[in-house]
């Protein structure tokens, strides 16, 4: 791994257009503690949207996608500068996605921390509306307790698929088993969560995974493809890796039945299910009872 660390310009990035700024209720601002990703060689790797953004292709020296990383080694001096010269009425709008482009939870993030201090900075601002952490990494778990302490601080663990062998067959990634235990401890310590099957890779039985989800402790569980979530209607999907490694990487069907079958038991689990940016543009306010 090629490891830049870099001063930012900025933290706060608006979203006034693209996947985080649709849906009824849009996201303000997208966060980025690195520009690249650890797991870009895993599986999420193969399909993963950001590999071809312009701020990767340019910031990435022509590097493969995982293979390079560089480290905003000032985000939290940054995020603590912008939080605190908005008037409170502009910190009361903000709903941060942390991240889109990159997992705050990536191997080198037990080095380098840079996620856990933008966490403390959140921690020292009570009145934003809204920041969800997106992950797939067991590692966010050392973090709960200061997640509990940021009153409108939502986890969000993807886990694609029930079926870690399907996993290790193409390039791997983190152990499904510590993802649904980082989601069963979130729970148990208060800290609102939600799962992203995003994208809903081959499963084992609709109804085993379906069952699993609905009691994992989660309160919201997103349903998404990589036709849907891509941003471009899958045409960026189609010249990935993946699109080589899956035959069937077009196919929707499972993911639909999937989302119908949760749908169904949605009443009885009192749980939210969503679709695609719908549905992860669908948390009204980022505090809970």
């Amino acid at each position: 791994m090629d490891v830049t660390v870099k001063e930012a310009k900025g933290i706060l990035t608006p979203q006034r257009k693209g996947f985080l700024a649709q849906g009824p209720y849009p996201f303000s601002h997208a966060l980025s503690a690195y520009v690249g990703c650890g797991f870009g060689q895993t599986t999420c790797g193969t399909y993963c949207y950001a590999q071809f953004l312009p701020q990767w292709i340019f910031g990435g020296g022509g590097a493969a996608w995982g293979r390079a990383l560089q480290v905003k080694i000032n985000a939290a001096e940054l995020l603590d500068k912008a939080l605190k010269r908005m008037k409170t009425e502009s910190r009361q709008q903000l709903r941060i996605f942390m991240s889109s482009t990159t997992d705050p939870y990536q191997p080198l993030e037990q080095t380098y921390q840079v996620t856990r201090q933008c966490l403390e900075v959140f921690a020292h601002y009570p009145d934003l509306d809204l920041l969800v952490i997106q992950t797939r990494s067991p590692l966010a778990e050392r973090d709960i307790t200061l997640i509990k302490q940021i009153p409108y601080a939502w986890l969000s663990v993807t886990i694609e698929t029930d079926n870690q062998a399907y996993l290790k067959n193409l390039k791997g990634g983190p152990a499904l088993e510590k993802r649904w235990k980082l989601i069963q401890s979130a729970s148990e310590a208060g800290v609102p969560s939600q799962i992203t099957v995003s994208p809903c890779l081959p499963y084992t039985n609709r109804e085993l995974f379906g069952q699993r989800l609905l009691n994992s402790g989660a309160r919201r569980i997103i349903i998404d493809t990589v036709m849907d979530g891509d941003g471009s209607g899958g045409t960026r999907t189609a010249r990935s890796s993946f699109a080589h490694l899956e035959p069937q990487w077009a196919e929707t069907t499972p993911a639909h039945q999937l989302y119908q079958y949760l749908c169904q038991q949605e009443a009885s689990h009192t749980i939210a299910i969503g679709w695609s940016n719908a549905g992860f543009n669908s948390i009204k306010h980022g505090r809970v009872p």
